[in-house]
This record gives C-alpha cells, sequence and structure tokens, in this order.
C-alpha cells in the first residue's frame, strides 16, 4: 500500500508505523521524543498542526498487549502532550483516538482547534472529515506551520524535563 506523507514523500511500507520506527517516513519536525518503547512525532499525513502520534517501538495491534511500563510511558507522554498543546496555546482540548483498526498500535493526540468547530462542530465523528479537509487544502505555509509547531512542541518537552 502506497501513500504520500504531508512532504511529498512516498511511504511504500505496508506498516506505516514499522516504517516510523525504522526511520524510514520523514516526520514533520522530526521526532518529538524517542522513547524507551515509543515515538512522538507530529503525524506524518494529515497538515495540521499540533496533530501528534504515539506510535509503538513494536510492532502490536492492541493497547491491552502493551506492558505495564510501556503504559505508564505513554501516559506520561499523552499527559506532556497535552499540556504542550495547550501552554502553547495550539488547542485548549484535545481528542484522544485509538483503534484496532490499523495494523500497528498508535495514538492519535488530535487538537480540537477553533476553525475544526465551527466549520465541522466537535466530537469523534468529525475527525475523518476534519482530517479529509485538511489534506485536501494544505498549502505549503500550512506544512510548514505544522513543523514549526512540532519543533515548538519538541523544545516544550525538552525544556520542562517533565520524563523524569
Amino acid at each position: 500500500m502506497n501513500r504520500k506523507d504531508i512532504l511529498g514523500n512516498e511511504i511504500k511500507s505496508e506498516c506505516v508505523g514499522c516504517a516510523i520506527v525504522r526511520g524510514e517516513v520523514k516526520l514533520p519536525g522530526g521526532i518529538i521524543y524517542d522513547g524507551k518503547s515509543i515515538i512522538l512525532a507530529a503525524d506524518p499525513e494529515i497538515p495540521i498542526p499540533g496533530f501528534l502520534i504515539i506510535t509503538s517501538k513494536r510492532h502490536i495491534q492492541s493497547f491491552a498487549e502493551l506492558t505495564v511500563d510501556e503504559r505508564a510511558e505513554i501516559g506520561n507522554t499523552i499527559a506532556i502532550a497535552e499540556r504542550a498543546i495547550k501552554d502553547l496555546k495550539i488547542a485548549e482540548t484535545v481528542t484522544l483516538v485509538q483503534e484496532e483498526r490499523s495494523k500497528h498500535f498508535h495514538i492519535w493526540i488530535f487538537p480540537n482547534q477553533e476553525w475544526m468547530l465551527e466549520k465541522f462542530g466537535y466530537g469523534l465523528q468529525y475527525l475523518r472529515d476534519i482530517n479529509a479537509f485538511a489534506k485536501d487544502n494544505a498549502s505549503d505555509a500550512d506544512i510548514e506551520n505544522v513543523i514549526r509547531t512540532a519543533e515548538e512542541i519538541k523544545k516544550y518537552i525538552e525544556s520542562e524535563d517533565k520524563y523524569d
């Protein structure tokens, strides 16, 4: 299954999560957090500033397959990423999504931005429409904003030192 990231690069892997872990996907703004068992980065396919993904380094599908340590690292990562999104004024609220339909475990940390609420409404039922709209209408400036926002979140996390 060939897909393109927001930078126009082809993702040639059957499993995007594994390709991210192997470094085969160019992540907008780079890796925000490279943990023991997870990677936090801007979503490589959806051009929305502050839209983050937590990807498991192991090829698993379900939250139930995570170890206790992996669950703890994910919880800490969600907390600091959410604080960054709010403190940096990217969004006032976030939506967390994890579904087993995907071949590789990941969690979306989706920033509920004002334009989304005005155009689509509030709730999970609108996320696919918002994502499609963002992909179909992204400008070069939007892509640059995704990269800049990922870099700002990385600096926030590094400066706050919340993982200790």
